[in-house]
């Protein structure tokens, strides 16, 4: 069954343009960072995707040219015992620079928790699988 509308109330609606959802802010606790064992790759996983979450809700969005760079470090740090962990911080460090890039006075909270995720992950050893 059909509706009446206002016409000055259709006019708006048609007039707005939705604007893009901002991605959510992920929840970030210190307890849960550091208490996290970054050996073990669930950890990593983890980490990895707190820090691109993050990036996304500060930059609006998600980049796929930052995505590309986690799952390069997350590759690194599954292969650790095949490349070393020289390969990891190569792949890290344009993570951090991104980050540092991006840093504001508003969002240097979160990204600098999104720094100590990555120190975390490129200086903890791989636990060897069993």
């Amino acid at each position: 069954m059909g509706s009446i509308v206002a016409l000055d109330e259709f006019r708006q609606a048609m007039g707005k343009k939705p604007s893009p959802k901002r991605p959510p802010r992920p929840k970030v606790s210190g307890a849960e960072v550091w208490g996290r064992d970054y050996r073990e790759v669930e950890s990593i996983v983890f980490g990895l995707l707190t820090v691109r979450g993050l990036m996304a809700h500060h930059m609006g969005q998600h980049d796929h040219a930052f995505d590309h760079l986690c799952l390069e470090s997350l590759e690194a740090a599954y292969q650790l015992s095949l490349s070393g962990p020289g390969r990891l911080k190569t792949v890290v460090k344009p993570l951090k620079e991104w980050i540092l890039d991006e840093m504001t006075e508003d969002n240097k909270r979160d990204l600098s928790w999104a720094l100590v995720i990555l120190d975390l992950i490129e200086k903890s050893p791989i636990k060897e699988k069993r």
